[in-house]
This record gives structure tokens, sequence and C-alpha cells, in this order.
């Protein structure tokens, strides 16, 4: 079973600035075949979908149409 852990603090940016948000999986693994997704409140609210290889971007919210990357 994988984890994936991010920063243990907020990570602030000012608006139009670009930010990473680093994470890795514990146990460390290749996430090349994983689906992951990373949602705001609810499952369907998708910021970014990863699945297959592929980013899913069909599934994402308007809102964050062409500012994410994994």
């Amino acid at each position: 079973e994988f984890r994936v852990v991010g920063p243990d603090r907020p990570l602030r940016a000012a608006v139009g600035q670009d930010v990473v948000l680093p994470c890795h999986l514990s146990p460390r693994g290749d996430a090349r075949h994983l689906d992951i997704r990373w949602i705001r409140h609810q499952f369907s609210d998708t910021v970014h979908h990863y699945r297959d290889g592929q980013d899913q971007y069909g599934e994402q919210m308007k809102e964050y149409a062409g500012r994410t990357q994994l």
C-alpha cells in the first residue's frame, strides 16, 4: 500500500506565481502505472488526474485547465 507524502505545512504563492507542490510515494516506488488524483473537496472536484501513464485532462475542473502538470 502506497501513501502520498507532501509538505507538513501550507505553501504560499502570490497570484500569478508558479508553485511546486512537492510529494513522494511512501514506500518509494514507480508511479507511472498508478492512478493518481488530486481533488479539492469532493471526488468530483478534480484538479489533476493521472492514470495509465497519461494525464486525464478531460476530467479536470475548468478553473485548473492548463495550470497543472505531474
